[in-house]
């Protein structure tokens, strides 16, 4: 009887510390209001203090070092759909929707 316990306990374990490291926040509805924001002008202060700075992505300090994830839709898709960026912290109502209209725009470097 023990022997088929503990591995349910274990697994039960398991499941409960993985799904408590999940970000649990309420998705945030992305809406751009018509302005124009670049990289360097809103947006690299964004990215800058939850992205670079962390230590998570410090090369996305650099408008070169954030590009390819604009190009391939990683950015779009973690950032603004999914939301699971950044982590182990959020982004305001604001922010994201600054974010929405750079992704708009093509995402301008200036």
């Amino acid at each position: 009887m023990m022997k088929r316990i503990l591995p349910y306990s274990l697994l039960l374990f398991f499941s409960v510390a993985l799904s408590s490291c999940k970000k649990d926040q309420k998705k945030l509805t992305p809406t751009c209001d018509g302005s124009k924001p670049t990289f360097n002008s809103g947006v690299k202060s964004i990215i800058d203090s939850k992205c670079a700075s962390s230590g998570c992505h410090p090369g996305y300090s650099t408008y070169n070092g954030i590009k390819g994830i604009t190009l391939n839709g990683d950015f779009t898709k973690e950032v603004l759909t999914n939301q699971t960026m950044p982590k182990n912290t959020s982004l305001s109502q604001d922010q994201i929707n600054l974010l929405q209209c750079w992704a708009n725009n093509g995402f301008p470097e200036q």
